[in-house]
């Protein structure tokens, strides 16, 4: 059994709050095919990294913010076309968290994400970092470190809830907790995580006055 106190709580969202499908990676798909890039280079960072990185890196010939917008609002689309399910057991992750502060931070732009969890049922966060919000994304501590500054804690206070390792290297780099979840990537695949679970029901929240407990059962 592992146990311990923290300030605040930050999700991922793709893979640790929502099941997306692969619709994203339709629209990378099909971005590739036109200009000419091997589809195989997409591979998982479509999932772990911001666009404009993933442009940059396959396309640097490109006019990376023509690209971006282009993708988004490709992204959006499809978005608003195809709904998000939230992950077994998110309902009541969030409901425990009560007065705990809590946030999502995604690679996702922030009008796409909003729509996402929209879509799933899910109320807007009192805190979301987007890819438009930071310079640099995952594995950049960026994200996460502007997630602990609109609180005032502490990042080593902070727990992080990750479903790949780039927001596992992330949120380390910033000094947090990084408990991973399996409903994307193999165990093997998040080990350097501090704690791998399979599925939210794994998890017991105990708020506390301030802050909240987080036990793992399983």
């Amino acid at each position: 059994m592992w146990k311990k106190q923290f300030a605040a709580v930050f999700l991922d969202m793709d893979g640790a709050l929502l099941d997306s499908g692969n619709h994203a990676q339709q629209v990378w798909m099909q971005w590739a095919q036109q200009h000419g890039i091997d589809e195989a280079l997409l591979g998982e960072q479509i999932h772990s990294q911001r666009v404009q990185e993933i442009v940059r890196r396959l396309a640097p010939h490109l006019d990376t913010l023509q690209e971006v917008n282009a993708l988004e609002a490709a992204l959006l689309q499809m978005t608003q076309r195809h709904q998000s399910q939230l992950q077994q057991g998110v309902s009541e992750l969030l409901q425990a968290l009560g007065e705990t502060p809590w946030g999502v931070v995604t690679q996702s732009h922030r009008a796409r994400a909003e729509a996402q969890l929209q879509q799933a049922g899910m109320q807007r966060p009192p805190l979301m970092v987007g890819a438009e919000q930071v310079s640099s994304g995952r594995p950049d501590p960026e994200p996460y470190l502007l997630a602990a500054s609109f609180y005032g804690v502490d990042p080593r206070d902070c727990l992080v809830f990750e479903s790949d390792e780039a927001g596992i290297k992330a949120a380390q780099a910033a000094g947090m907790t990084v408990i991973a979840i399996t409903n994307r990537h193999q165990r093997h695949h998040l080990q350097r995580a501090d704690v791998v679970i399979s599925g939210w029901r794994s998890i017991i929240l105990h708020p506390q006055r301030q802050g909240i407990v987080i036990e793992v059962v399983a």
